[in-house]
């Protein structure tokens, strides 16, 4: 604790990693909001499990701020739904679909889109379409082919896309989101020690 003071750290504290599934701590977390991790911190996170990572947190902070969806939890989500961009299911790299948009199964790997961005910005799209019930602002053209398809305005939090995201999704949105509370609890230790470090 000694080190951690002569960092220039006065009080801190370790959060340890629950695996549990607590809907009751995680129903408040919204898909509209800010984004709290950097682009930098998101990239750090996916590349400690790929080191060959591509690199979209760029793309998940500049459509999530515009959208007004939190683009760390969206980009938890593409890990969650690439196996850390690895796509060690149905979709695969090229498609650059990095949420699993329309993928059912082998015989049906989902969307495919033209460039990362356009992947990143259908991702975040779709998930405007859940989450609010307003006009898709107009300074992107739409590119999620299955906009149309949401029940507008369904599920405001992560755990509402249980069900209606992925199927039979019981615990899809809790998967997305303990995998962000471990991107923000190794964030924040990798800060820690970095200060511990200099």
């Amino acid at each position: 604790m000694q080190e951690v003071k002569k960092a220039g750290i006065e009080d801190a504290f370790i959060v340890f990693e629950n695996n549990g599934s607590n809907q009751d701590d995680q129903s408040g977390y919204s898909i509209l909001g800010e984004t709290f991790l950097s682009p930098e911190q998101m990239n750090q996170y996916v590349k400690k499990i790929n080191p060959n990572a591509i690199e979209l947190s760029n793309f998940y902070l500049t459509f999530g701020e515009y959208y007004g969806i939190r683009g760390d939890i969206a980009f938890a989500q593409a890990i969650h739904e690439t196996d850390f961009f690895r796509f060690t299911g149905v979709v695969q790299p090229n498609q650059n679909n990095f949420c699993g948009l329309g993928a059912t199964g082998p015989n049906d790997p989902g969307a495919s889109f033209t460039t990362p961005r356009e992947g990143v910005l259908a991702h975040i799209q779709h998930l405007f379409a859940y989450a609010s019930t307003k006009p898709l602002p107009d300074k992107y053209p739409v590119v999620d082919p299955r906009f149309d398809l949401v029940n507008r305005g369904s599920a405001s939090t992560w755990i509402a896309l249980n069900g209606k995201w992925a199927l039979p999704g019981n615990n899809y949105g809790q998967s997305i989101l303990n995998l962000y509370e471990r991107m923000i609890h190794s964030t924040v230790l990798e800060e820690i020690l970095q200060k511990i470090k200099s």
